[in-house]
C-alpha cells in the first residue's frame, strides 16, 4: 500500500484508486495510520468480493474497466511503469 500511495498523483487523474484489505478493522487502521499518509481509500473487503474476484493471495491489483469487468489482475508488487 505505500508504493500504491507513492504513486496516486500519478494515478488519480485516470483512475478511482481504492485499496481492499482483508484483514481485521482496527490492527489494518492503526498500521495504515502509522505507515500511510491518509491520502489513499481503504476499505475491506468481504467473502462475497473475494470469491467473485478470485483473490486467492495477497497482495493482487485488480483494475476493473467502467463496466466493472477485470482487465488486469496482478499478483505481487505491481509495475506502475505500465501505466
Amino acid at each position: 500500500m505505500p508504493v500504491l500511495e507513492k504513486e496516486l498523483e500519478n494515478l488519480t487523474d485516470t483512475y478511482d484508486v481504492l485499496a481492499l484489505a482483508h484483514s481485521d478493522y482496527g490492527p489494518t487502521l492503526e498500521w495504515a495510520e502509522d505507515n500511510l499518509n491518509g491520502d489513499l481509500k481503504i476499505g475491506f473487503s468481504t467473502s462475497q468480493l473475494r470469491d467473485y474476484f478470485k483473490v486467492v493471495g495477497q497482495p493482487i491489483t485488480i483494475i476493473l474497466d467502467t463496466n466493472g469487468e477485470v482487465i488486469l489482475r496482478e499478483f505481487g508488487e505491481i509495475n506502475f511503469t505500465n501505466f
